[in-house]
């Protein structure tokens, strides 16, 4: 056994030389130092892991290591500071990473009298780490691409999904899709609840029959039930020869899209609810009871349940309805989507009206940190009168609304940012945009900036961003 450190006459000399046994046994490094502080003794998996020797370090002051490069960051005079156990990591000589635990031993007079370290190599795990970030990344492209191939075989690539937030939407809607259950849709006006809808009807069985869709609030509450229910010839004034079939009718064997459910009179909602318990309805002012297959998907950007408690809904109709709700978030909270977005529309637009335009970078850039209270249809408002009022091929940033423009002059000024942290996020945020429109793949930006590919793409994900955003 190596020699053990003087540790005078604190310790009987056998119950020492028993303890420094069991240390030397140990995987984790162990290391002590006195009070000056100075190195006394070292396990050999201490120098192992340092890729040290015993003979050369012991006896030598912390500070004598610490300057020769022996570790980055020194615990002993932190806890003989502080007086308590402190954790830290360390890079040491041999290159690894170790987990450092130094702990005070105390005397009877409570002076320190030496500092007992384990050590811990944290390498491989800090290397496991990098991996799994590494195969979250991988996993996160490949069903990102697996959603795209399905809304393609559905004949629904228009629809964008790049953000976290919309993929798990399109993953709910898709997984609901094969079950003739009710849905409920929520979410703000323009968010795409409508574009949700066909998204699941695409995916049903019921793809090859109709999908039809009404705009509750947008009919007269007097002429609602005829226009859901249909009505007899006779029925009241003006009433069609022959009768009419409403909407459910007409969508026997698909889907109906009941869009604004919450500005349905009380009257009949009973009618629905009666419907949605035995696909069975009678036209206003028949007598004949009739029976269809439709699923039914309900939308509303109102809080049904405050409705409910209010009293302009049935709260039975509310839990029927209420099945399977799937909730669609604000654009604002969907920014990765918003570049991919404005391509889809801007290459519409293109065809629409027969003339090739384009969108510089800033724009994009500017687009994407717009806050859209009115959500997607708000962006395709934007981008329309753009492209219109756009007097060369490329809109540029001062050919964008003056609401949208003002983002420039607030970003001057850090976005208004009112602390500090809310600066340095303007300030990353920036950063990172910036070198998506350079690179087009996580390991660039990585290699160019002096970053870890995991964590390229943690601030990626924090931002709603992606390489290569933003079109040329």
């Amino acid at each position: 056994m190596h020699q053990l450190p003087d540790l005078g006459d604190a310790f009987d000399a056998d119950l020492v030389r028993q303890m420094f046994s069991v240390f030397e046994a140990m995987a984790d490094g162990v290391w002590v130092c006195d009070a000056t502080p100075r190195l006394l003794w070292i396990n050999t998996a201490c120098e192992k892991l340092n890729e040290i020797k015993r003979e050369e370090v012991c006896g030598r002051h912390v500070d004598e290591l610490l300057s020769i490069g022996n570790f980055d960051r020194d615990v002993t005079s932190t806890v003989l500071k502080e007086r308590r156990p402190v954790a830290i990591n360390q890079r040491v000589k041999s290159g690894r990473t170790l987990l450092v635990n130094g702990v005070p031993v105390f005397d009877d007079a409570g002076e320190i009298v030496y500092v007992v370290g384990s050590e811990r190599d944290l390498t491989e795990l800090n290397l496991m780490r990098t991996e799994l970030d590494r195969n979250q990344a991988l996993s996160e492209r490949l069903n990102t691409e697996l959603l795209a191939l399905k809304l393609r075989d559905m004949q629904l690539k228009d629809i964008v999904a790049e953000s976290r937030a919309m993929e798990r939407v399109i993953e709910m809607a898709l997984r609901v899709a094969d079950f003739d259950t009710t849905v409920l849709l929520t979410g703000p006006s323009g968010s795409g609840k409508s574009m949700i809808a066909r998204v699941i009807h695409e995916g049903s069985p019921r793809r090859k029959k109709p999908f039809l869709s009404l705009n509750c609030g947008a009919v007269p509450i007097s002429l609602l039930e005829a226009e859901l229910f249909g009505y007899a010839e006779g029925a009241f004034t003006g009433a069609q020869r022959g009768g009419k079939i409403g909407l459910i009718e007409a969508a026997n064997g698909g889907t109906l899209l009941l869009d604004e459910i919450d500005t349905f009179p009380l009257d009949v909602q009973v009618k629905l609810l009666t419907f949605l318990d035995t696909q069975r309805f009678i036209r206003v002012g028949d007598i004949k009871v009739r029976q269809v297959d439709v699923r039914l998907i309900v939308a509303t950007n109102q809080d049904l349940g405050e409705a409910v408690a209010e009293g302009r809904f049935r709260e039975d109709l509310w839990f029927r309805l209420n099945v399977v709700p799937v909730g669609l978030p604000p654009l604002a909270e969907r920014r990765a989507d918003i570049a991919a977005l404005v391509r889809n529309k801007l290459d519409a637009l293109c065809k629409r009206y027969n003339i090739s335009r384009q969108i510089s970078a800033d724009a994009v850039d500017l687009l994407c940190r717009h806050d859209y209270p009115g959500n997607v249809r708000e962006l395709h408002n934007i981008l329309e009168r753009s492209f219109v009022l756009c007097q060369s091929d490329t809109i540029e940033t001062a050919d964008l609304p003056r609401e949208v423009q003002g983002l420039v002059a607030a970003g001057g000024a850090l976005g208004g940012a009112s602390t500090l942290r809310e600066a340095l996020e303007t300030v990353e945020r920036e950063w990172l945009a910036r070198a998506c429109r350079h690179h087009r793949r996580q390991v660039d930006i990585a290699a160019a900036h002096g970053l870890s590919q995991p964590t390229v793409a943690r601030l990626l994900r924090k931002h709603g961003l992606r390489c290569g955003q933003g079109l040329n």
